[in-house]
């Protein structure tokens, strides 16, 4: 179906002048350009349709027959009629297809803006189509975008996923590839935000690591940035990413790889100081020296980068019967990773593109090492093997070419690299032939480049007659870039005037300037090169990452980096390692160390070791900060301190945890002082790492905060949501309470219990990809009321509506970004960015203390400060906010910038989704306990937890920015035939509800969940036949609650036991009129004959949500349980307890 060009501008030319033109509000044009383009839709299917069916119709009778002479059959080939394509012989008075480069892609080519939007909209149609949303409006609405920035700048930007798309359909479509079956499964790496020569080389590295994979080899490819103006390209001079050079000797013989004679010659002598500097310079020549890298970034000078040895693979030919072979000293390399072709996608062309997959045998055995243009061993072997080569008629040809091939067969799979023969990748292509006939109608292959180099009619290819043609996207022959840059230009030499010439004084000047920055340079790289890597939920590892900055970077190349910044393979880059590591909830990685903490679990699994510098190992030092309110403990930064070990690091000291419970500053500020010794013992010398060391340790000792002011921003326009989403790493997304309702003490201003539930429906369904076990993220904010106490307490404060972005004075004294909190009104920064809830810290303190004006207040505020267990103790005792200490102490004059520059950032608050998106596949629903209670044991100020007070004061209708968070660990079973032993108090039953919802939906039970009195509809039964294919072993709840006024869920309970979702439950009261105190752990004692039978005779899983005393208190009597009715020790029932979690079948959820 295709579109009129015409009619698309000017419908955009509409829509762009109504946008315009019109008054409304930009959710007004948003929503009046979604009907413009429903309408574009309409007209498109009643205009267009017809002639489109028509069209195919008439296709089907067209195409080329081709011929399988092995089987008989025919087939029609008609893929090539509805697509750009053209022929190996497209204006050729003669057939072209026989040679080895039919066509190439001239240098510098920019293709014409006409051409771009006919490619780019056959690919977008193929791309909406692929994901069955074929004229949708979301496939209107991206032409229009793309139309738009192809008129207005001659280029659009592919989005990842049609990149994706893109290279996977390149492969399908390459003719000459017989491995074509595996297109779906590449891998791409996106790195069209590359600059410069050296981070092409970074990604090339990443890339080699990944597609190796210790030779279990995966199909890669990299993306750099795309060719603009034609001449600005990124380009790799080498026709492959691993190669082998060739030397022409002065006989004119060959060392070497004789197709790299010329490419060595060429380039790399022009280059020969940029290689000698490198190491590259070659006394002893071999038959296989690795090439080094030339890459070139927008059309710079190239850049010459070695491969390190430990990323190159490379595997010995030994064979399997032919002891001798192993003595030839012959050798290949694993990785086939083609550089030198063009990516052309959707009319946009990508000149650098290297891609992977992996060797067939015949392309080592019979073209690279016996063809007589290549290494051409063939009569070396012959003479090794006795073979009589004076006539053809011995076939000592064929002989050789069999016995070499065996040997590389042989040798890759000896040493675990991925290979096949091929007799297996044609089978393979004829399966993949015969379901692109099928499924596309159509398969563009190249016969003359597909048969194997030998035993060619024994193979099913050489019977099938193919159709050549040529499908975008596509990978394309380029010219060479070495042949057309002018490497001369890269040796100039000096000239001399005899006439005074300003320019040759400016010269002069540019010349003195690059050697002072040469000789500073040269002095700055031989320092240790050190990395600091933080964490940070909430702020404070990065603060105190940024104090360990502030301490090494004068006497050490010392960088700072998010760990959501930092690429882990250059860990090994660097003498030494920092980290400061936030532990959020019970064990994760921070939002911003996910990502790192998956690379570490990859190069582990990988067995990968750091690389030596110097031979040493990198040092390292993790500090890691946490609460032992929490059973993992500092997980994440115990999990880095042992993963660095596992990888080869060397520990400057040993794991240091700092607990927010327990004088967590004065712990932080210890290891500060005994890093920077560490550090400079290691690596200065001894007669001044003391002078050094003693500067610094007096230098932290200082209590001068950091400089801070607001400026104007230039944002025009406020965007919550994307600013949320930077800021966490998180995509964030709108919910709008859709019910509510609140049981137990409803009077927000007194202290009681109270749990809130709620029902939440998102704007987009597709956001609810939730299970049941997963938590929602909910962003809180501040009250206004709060807010407003605040800010009369502060000077300097900016107007509400004031667009503003706070700096503060790094440690080089310079102006930064305070990356925490992004541009924004001063309302809502207050609203949504600044924490006013959470206790000061003792910088804050000590601020606040330099604003005093009243001495007393002034002392006060100082100890404080200064103090580690009076701070603790008057932080436990009364919980005091920001703004309390504000009214507190009234002396306090304190600068609006300087005060919330230390104050930390609002961090989501997670809770247990009560519900299964099987059930109700548009909702969510929380269940909370409203945290409100009076500090200083009931006497002092009413506390109320930042996030249940924000929710309670909700109105239906409101909008909550939230998302989702995966929680693996507390997931149903993979085996739903065990027994589930389900334990919960309180608003712990949240997650367990959603379990029992999704029994309920996988046995086919009518589902009456009741939801604030509201009786949602039912699902359809499932069948007999699938219930019987899914047997669900029995579940048993305990839960316990105050009384029986506050237990959840009641009705729905019932309803549940009524129909054996839920075989029996259990409920203990702790707080009810006239009866004693009774809680899980006690009716779980009652039951443990079949408790300890469930777990140790039939598998049972253990799910346990609440507070964190009560987790113990349950896990005590499980222990006491097994000891008892599973006649065993104490030590022994704790060990089934450790294998239980080990196992994944105990689970625990805790909060609190």
């Amino acid at each position: 179906m295709v579109i009129k060009r015409t009619f698309v501008v000017h419908f955009y030319k509409q829509l762009s002048s109504v946008s315009n033109n019109n008054k409304r509000s930009d959710l007004s044009n948003r929503y009046f350009g979604l009907f413009l383009i429903n309408r574009l839709t309409a007209y498109i299917y009643s205009t267009y349709l017809d002639t489109y069916f028509a069209k195919m119709w008439l296709e089907d009778r067209h195409g080329v027959e081709l011929r399988n002479h092995t089987t008989g059959g025919v087939s029609v080939d008609k893929l090539f009629l509805g697509n750009i394509s053209e022929g190996p012989c497209s204006g050729e008075e003669v057939c072209v297809g026989s040679r080895m480069v039919p066509r190439q892609v001239p240098a510098n080519y920019k293709r014409p803006k006409d051409k771009i939007l006919q490619q780019a909209k056959e690919f977008l149609d193929g791309f909406f189509r692929s994901s069955k949303k074929f004229a949708s409006e979301e496939h209107i609405v991206r032409l229009l975008e793309v139309h738009k920035d192809i008129e207005n700048k001659g280029k659009y930007d592919l989005t990842y996923d049609e990149l994706v798309h893109g290279c996977g359909m390149a492969w399908r479509n390459a003719p000459r590839c017989v491995a074509r079956v595996q297109w779906q499964s590449l891998k791409v790496f996106d790195a069209r935000h590359v600059q410069t020569a050296k981070e092409m080389f970074d990604s090339i590295v990443e890339h080699i690591k990944y597609a190796t994979n210790q030779g279990r080899l995966r199909s890669v490819i990299t993306v750099f940035p795309p060719r603009t103006d034609g001449q600005l390209d990124f380009r790799i001079w080498n026709s492959q990413l691993i190669s082998y050079a060739g030397y022409r000797n002065p006989d004119g013989t060959i060392e070497g790889d004789p197709a790299n004679v010329q490419f060595t010659e060429a380039c790399l002598y022009y280059l020969v100081s940029l290689c000698h500097s490198l190491g590259w310079e070659r006394k002893e020549r071999t038959q296989f020296d690795v090439l080094p890298l030339v890459l070139q970034a927008n059309s710079l000078a190239p850049e010459v980068f070695l491969l390190p040895d430990d990323i190159v693979l490379q595997v010995p030919l030994v064979h399997p019967s032919l002891p001798w072979f192993e003595e030839l000293g012959l050798r290949w390399y694993a990785l086939p990773a083609v550089a030198n072709m063009l990516f052309d996608c959707g009319g946009i062309q990508f000149p650098a593109a290297p891609f992977n997959g992996w060797y067939m045998g015949t392309e080592i055995g019979s073209r690279d090492l016996c063809d007589p243009q290549r290494y051409d061993i063939s009569k070396m072997i012959a003479s090794k093997m006795e073979l009589n080569t004076s006539t053809h008629t011995t076939l000592w040809k064929d002989t050789v070419l069999l016995e070499v091939n065996k040997a590389v067969l042989y040798s890759y799979q000896k040493f675990g690299v991925t290979t096949w023969d091929h007799h297996t990748a044609s089978e393979s292509f004829m399966q993949f032939y015969a379901s692109e006939m099928k499924t596309r109608g159509g398969c563009p292959a190249d016969w003359i480049w597909l048969v194997p180099p030998m035993s060619s009619s024994s193979s099913p290819l050489f019977h099938q007659e193919m159709a050549l043609y040529f499908l975008k996207p596509s990978f394309e022959y380029q010219t060479a870039a070495w042949s057309n840059f002018n490497t001369k230009s890269l040796i100039k030499k000096t000239t001399t005037s005899s006439q005074c010439n300003p320019r040759k004084k400016l010269r002069a000047v540019i010349i003195a300037v690059r050697l002072c920055s040469f000789l500073f340079y040269s002095s700055w790289s031989k320092r240790p090169k050190v990395v600091v890597l933080f964490a940070s939920q909430s702020g404070r590892a990065e603060k105190f990452a940024t104090k360990a900055f502030a301490s090494f970077k004068s006497i050490f190349q010392t960088n700072l980096y998010c760990m959501a910044d930092f690429d882990t393979s250059k860990l090994q880059d660097h003498q030494a390692i920092v980290v400061v590591a936030s532990t959020f909830g019970d064990g994760d990685a921070p939002n911003n160390g996910e990502e790192f903490k998956n690379n570490l679990i990859k190069m582990r699994q990988k067995n990968s070791k750091f690389r030596q510098m110097n031979n040493e190992s990198p040092r390292f030092a993790v500090l890691g900060l946490g609460s032992t309110s929490y059973n993992q403990f500092c997980a994440f930064g115990k999990f880095v301190d042992i993963t660095f070990q596992e990888l080869g690091g060397t520990r400057l000291l040993p794991l240091v945890c700092a607990d927010e419970l327990n004088n967590q500053e004065k712990t932080i500020e210890t290891w500060l002082s005994d890093i920077t010794i560490a550090l400079c013992k290691q690596f200065l010398k001894e007669d001044n790492h003391n002078s050094f060391t003693n500067m610094e340790l007096s230098g932290n000792q200082s209590n001068v905060s950091l400089t801070a002011r607001f400026i104007t921003s230039q944002e025009e326009k406020e965007d919550i949501l994307r600013a949320l989403s930077h800021v966490h790493h998180k995509e964030v997304s709108l919910a709008r309470i859709s019910g509510k309702t609140l049981i137990g003490d409803s009077n927000p201003n007194r202290d009681g219990h109270a749990i809130i539930c709620l029902q939440l429906n998102t704007l987009n369904s597709e956001t609810l990809k939730y299970k049941p076990g997963d938590h929602l993220a909910v962003f809180p904010q501040n009250n206004r009321d709060m807010i407003q106490r605040f800010v009369l307490r502060l000077r300097n404060c900016p107007a509400y509506k004031s667009m503003i972005q706070l700096q503060v004075q790094g440690p080089n004294r310079n102006w930064e970004y305070w990356k925490r909190i992004p541009p924004c009104s001063f309302d809502i920064l207050l609203k949504r960015f600044v924490d006013l809830t959470s206790s000061p810290s003792q910088d804050t303190l000590r601020l606040l203390a330099s604003s005093a004006i009243d001495p007393k207040d002034k002392m006060r505020l100082d100890v404080l400060a200064e103090d580690f267990v009076a701070h603790e103790k008057w932080v436990s005792s009364n919980n005091p906010n920001i703004v309390d200490v504000l009214e507190d102490f009234l002396s306090v004059d304190v600068d609006a910038a300087a005060l919330i520059s230390t104050l930390p950032v609002i961090q989501p608050r997670f809770y247990s989704i009560s519900s299964s998106a099987s059930v109700v596949p548009r909702e969510i629903h929380l269940t909370a306990t409203i945290v409100r209670y009076r500090t200083e044991s009931g006497k002092g100020r009413l506390f109320r937890g930042m996030c249940t007070s924000y929710l309670e004061q909700i109105n239906l209708g409101d909008f909550i920015i939230c998302y989702f968070k995966s929680n693996p660990a507390f997931h149903l079973p993979p085996y739903p035939s065990k027994p589930l032993i389900c334990i919960a108090a309180g608003s712990g039953i949240a997650p367990l509800r959603g379990f029992w919802q999704q029994r309920c939906f996988e046995k086919g039970v009518p589902s009456h969940h009741t939801f604030i009195t509201k009786i949602f509809g039912n699902f359809s039964k499932r069948s007999v036949q699938q219930q019987a294919a899914n047997q669900h072993g029995p579940v048993y709840l305990y839960y316990g609650c105050r009384e029986k006024s506050s237990q959840l869920f009641r009705n729905e309970l019932d309803a549940m036991m009524q129909h054996k979702v839920i075989n029996k439950t259990f409920v203990a009261f702790s707080r009810e009129t006239g009866k004693p105190k009774n809680y899980v752990q006690n009716l779980l004692w009652k039951d443990g004959a079949r408790v300890s039978t469930q777990i140790l005779n039939e598998g049972a899983y253990l799910y346990i949500c609440g507070k964190k005393a009560m987790a113990i208190q349950v896990e005590d009597t499980v222990i006491r349980i097994m000891s008892h009715y599973g006649e065993m020790n104490n030590e022994e029932a704790e060990m089934i307890i450790r294998n239980l979690k080990a196992e994944g079948r105990y689970k625990t959820d805790i909060f609190g």
